[in-house]
């Protein structure tokens, strides 16, 4: 029991500081479908049914589903891909954050992954994928959070949209 209660304690700790830690504390990368010409404007809709957050009741109080969704919007608004207001968009945006925990003889440790995928509405097709990681740290504030969270997108999307070969 007191092994779980630890587990519990570490994965909020790690969502805590995904949220909100120094940039030297994570990494960042993308993938993307080669194939796909993305254009320099588009229009997307949250995929609420694939978002997916650790299943911890006590994590309700950092607002994180609020808090992934408004970050994201700005920094893809940056980018020239923006919610769509109204009709049929171009792109489903969705995002999964999960805590991974290790423990050894001399110490713990907490990563957390947060993952961003776009998907062609038209075709359902993944066409972009990004990805970070960072390691739990504790005591941030939602203002911290928050621009920890601009950090790690900012990171993700440094090269968004992809550029074809030639351009």
């Amino acid at each position: 029991m007191r092994q779980r209660c630890h587990v519990l304690a570490l994965s909020v700790i790690f969502l805590v500081h995904l949220a909100g830690c120094k940039s030297d504390d994570f990494s960042a990368s993308t993938n993307f479908d080669p194939l796909t010409s993305f254009p320099k404007q588009a229009t997307y809709a949250w995929d609420d049914l694939a978002n997916k957050l650790p299943k911890d009741p006590r994590l309700a109080t950092l607002d994180l589903d609020p808090l992934l969704k408004e970050v994201a919007n700005q920094e893809f608004s940056g980018r020239g891909y923006r919610p769509a207001a109204s009709g049929s968009p171009n792109y489903r945006l969705s995002y999964d954050l999960t805590v991974h925990n290790w423990y050894g003889p001399d110490s713990s440790k907490s990563v957390g992954s947060l993952s961003l995928t776009l998907v062609e509405a038209g075709t359902n097709h993944r066409v972009w994928m990004g990805f970070a990681r960072a390691e739990v740290h504790v005591g941030l504030t939602r203002e911290e959070r928050k621009n920890r969270l601009r950090e790690v997108v900012a990171a993700m999307l440094v090269k968004f949209p992809p550029a074809q070969r030639g351009d």
